[in-house]
């Protein structure tokens, strides 16, 4: 038997891992492997003798041996006790139970957080959405070169669920099914069981592979399961077979500056959910991007759709560890070296940054390094195991200004997972550009805008301290090279009669004499040649907008808007950026940009202000007139605490309490929605309106929509010298509202 490896999961009622193999003629058939997993304690001859001897009798113990095995990359096999299971549940608990024993850190333990289905594929090497043959009893064969830039896939069957909640109770898991959607579809039904049961005979007859949700982990799917269990329908499952998973509760956690929750996961067995809300990856490249994803991280796929790039990148290097005999340590005790005074000034710096020019500016050059910090990683060799390495001490190959040494005689597990995928990312963008693949674009573009992703977050992962193979030293002398990249970078342009408007990490914003096509190129060519780091020209501006800072004087490093001379618009930082804008602010300022988009010079952009202030005014008149949808005023922010840690009537936590009242829990990190009804107030009901609470009849406060419209306005027009007071004071004439009144106090 042959087939594309659809689905891995792990039995845990039968200790045994179930896989789904997707054949070339559609069907799906389901193979049973028994696996026992491991992990591996290290610590002195005597102390795992001692381990031995406790657990050996143990009736959840398989089988206790000793094996030669490297504890880090680049350091020599070491003697290790191998435990293996014969019960899937007891993993964790023996994991914690030695980790507890004796003295602190008494036992190193060690592939103790591999998930089972990953330990699986590893030690068989299969790979999902990869083609193998079945061999034998777990014996698989992997029939295909897994660094071929095209491979046949299967055709995948998918649908997307969606249902519909009659409200009868304040707590939506007593409310009963009004509406089941498969494909937009109604399934028929007089009952709610007839509901149930109709949309498991629709699944079965159309039995896809894939089934999309949104908001399925937090919501649909654990609804239809209680619903299902009110109606005694206890066979009630959406896989092909019983769910095997367990699944543990949701959390919420902080990532860049960002709190993030993450609901239970749902998985079925034997067919992939995807709930489109709960996954950066599927949106980021959709499913070309996330089968990419999968060949090359052994993640199983619909897994693989609910995790960060972080989790992707990590996946990567352990499965190349393994390749090495090297083992996953369960809690990184990696020390920082010892650093002077001096060292530790000198290396804790971030990236390299030119404060921008505030203002407007005309022809202006974009140039971008491609993928730099990872490009920096695999040319430097940068890696855990190779700075400050304990065998090249005097190394000709330092780190510049901190001057730690590199090693010289190995390559580092860190490049050596990246380079092939920077080369990857490369072909792709070659294809997207090229006539010849044109069928083929949509594809390489996904491919390609996903492992975008797992780049940029490689190099935070050297500096996270609990990253797999992360290492402090790793990230200062990444940062350590790109500084003087950029420094060498804005050196040659000058040398070439242009001037640096804006810097940051990786790209550079010139203004200079030589302004055609043959110019930029011959700069582009010279900083390629000096620096042997690959450059693009990101584009020629017609003019281009650096925005000042909100809070303090400056220029802000990101926010700024411009038109190229292809016409096309570039934005970073404005509202319309921000997925909690509502959908009235954004439509005003795309339409404020697609008036000043018409101006070919700074000249012209001055002269279209006062039609650029019409659209300005002729929202503020919609919004004083009533004429919004509601559905046009939806702030959605991200829920940052728990509602007790609210100490104001804020937007959030007026809406947050009426949520509670209803019986919706909402975690940090989640989303909520709401109408501003009356910002003055400091009662949580007049406040906002919950826009799930929402009837459709609500007002909302047109004083206070006028004044968001106006903040917005002000972020695009700030460096034209139109200040919020000043708009004011040009759309006051148009209606009566008391508009100055409205610019005292804050939120």
């Amino acid at each position: 038997m042959n087939g594309w490896v659809l689905d891995v999961g792990a039995d845990y009622e039968r200790n045994t891992i179930v896989l789904w193999l997707k054949q070339e003629n559609g069907a799906v058939e389901k193979v049973e492997c028994p696996f026992l997993p491991s992990l591996y304690v290290h610590s002195a001859p005597a102390n795992l003798q001692v381990l031995e001897a406790t657990f050996e009798d143990e009736p959840f113990i398989n089988a206790l041996g000793y094996e030669e095995k490297r504890l880090w990359p680049g350091e020599p096999a070491q003697e290790v006790l191998r435990i293996t299971l014969a019960e899937y549940r007891m993993f964790m608990k023996l994991a914690r139970e030695i980790d507890e024993m004796g003295d602190y850190a008494l036992y190193q333990l060690f592939n103790v957080d591999l998930s089972i289905p990953t330990a699986f594929l590893l030690e068989k090497g299969i790979v999902p959405m990869a083609r193998i043959a079945v061999t034998g009893e777990s014996e698989f064969e992997l029939l295909e070169d897994l660094t071929a830039i095209d491979y046949q896939l299967p055709e995948l069957r998918s649908v997307s669920l969606e249902g519909k909640v009659t409200a009868t109770s304040p707590h939506t898991a007593a409310c009963p099914l009004s509406e089941i959607l498969l494909d937009r579809k109604p399934v028929t039904g007089r009952t709610e069981q007839d509901l149930l049961l109709g949309l498991l005979g629709t699944i079965t007859a159309a039995d896809p592979d894939i089934m999309y949700t949104t908001n399925g982990d937090a919501f649909l799917i654990p609804y239809l399961m209680e619903r299902a269990r009110v109606n005694g329908l206890d066979d009630f499952f959406l896989g092909r077979g019983r769910d095997l998973r367990p699944v543990g509760p949701g959390k919420s956690y902080f990532s860049y500056g960002r709190v993030i929750y993450r609901p239970p996961t749902c998985l079925f067995n034997g067919r992939i959910h995807i709930d489109q809300s709960n996954s950066f990856l599927i949106r980021e490249g959709g499913l070309p991007g996330l089968i990419e994803l999968a060949r090359l991280s052994r993640i199983p796929l619909q897994s693989l759709s609910r995790v960060t790039p972080g989790t992707v990148i990590t996946a990567m290097q352990i499965a190349e560890a393994s390749q090495e005999n090297v083992l996953v340590r369960w809690k990184k005790n990696v020390p920082e070296a010892f650093k002077n005074a001096q060292t530790l000034f000198l290396a804790d710096r971030g990236g390299m940054i030119y404060d921008p020019r505030v203002g407007v500016h005309e022809d202006v050059l974009e140039i971008d390094f491609t993928s730099l910090y990872p490009t920096i990683m695999v040319k430097q060799n940068i890696s855990p195991e190779t700075v400050l390495c304990s065998c090249c001490p005097e190394s000709s190959h330092r780190v510049p200004l901190i001057d730690y040494p590199i090693c010289e005689q190995r390559v580092g597990l860190i490049p050596r997972v990246l380079e092939p995928l920077i080369a990857r990312r490369s072909e792709y963008k070659r294809r997207v550009k090229s006539s010849r693949w044109r069928d083929q674009r949509a594809v390489y573009e996904a491919r390609k805008n996903v492992l975008k992703w797992i780049l940029v977050t490689c190099f935070g992962y050297t500096g996270y301290r609990n990253a797999r193979f992360g290492r402090i030293e790793c990230h200062e002398a990444i940062n350590a090279y790109g500084r003087e990249l950029l420094l060498q970078t804005a050196q040659i342009a000058e040398e070439r009669g242009y001037e640096v408007l804006h810097g940051i990490i990786d790209s550079l914003w010139l203004k200079g004499a030589a302004r055609t096509a043959r110019d930029h190129e011959l700069l582009r060519q010279a900083i390629e040649h000096e620096t042997g780091m690959p450059l693009e020209l990101e584009g020629v501006y017609r003019w281009v907008v650096f925005l000042p800072r909100k809070a303090r004087d400056g220029g802000a490093l990101n926010r700024y808007y411009g038109l190229f001379a292809d016409g096309t618009m570039k934005i970073r930082g404005l509202e319309l950026r921000r997925s909690d804008t509502p959908q009235m602010i954004r439509n005003a300022q795309l339409d404020m940009l697609k008036v000043m988009a018409r101006a070919d010079t700074v000249a012209a952009l001055y002269e279209l202000m006062p039609e650029v202030i019409g659209v300005l005014r002729e929202y503020a008149d919609r919004i004083v007139n009533g004429e919004c949808a509601l559905d046009e005023l939806v702030f959605t922010p991200v829920v940052s605490r728990e509602l007790e840690f609210y100490s104001h009537v804020t937007n959030s936590a007026a809406c947050l309490l009426q949520l509670k009242r209803r019986g919706r829990a909402v975690h940090p990190g989640e989303r909520i929605q709401y109408i501003v009804t009356d910002a003055g107030s400091g009662r949580y009901a007049k406040k906002v309106k919950a826009w799930a609470l929402a009837e459709g009849t609500e007002h909302y406060d047109k004083k206070r929509y006028v004044r968001f419209l106006l903040r917005a306005g002000e972020s695009i027009l700030s460096p034209f010298g139109y200040t919020e007071r000043k708009l004011v004071e040009l759309i006051k004439p148009t209606r009566q509202v008391t508009l100055p009144v409205y610019l005292k106090g804050t939120d």
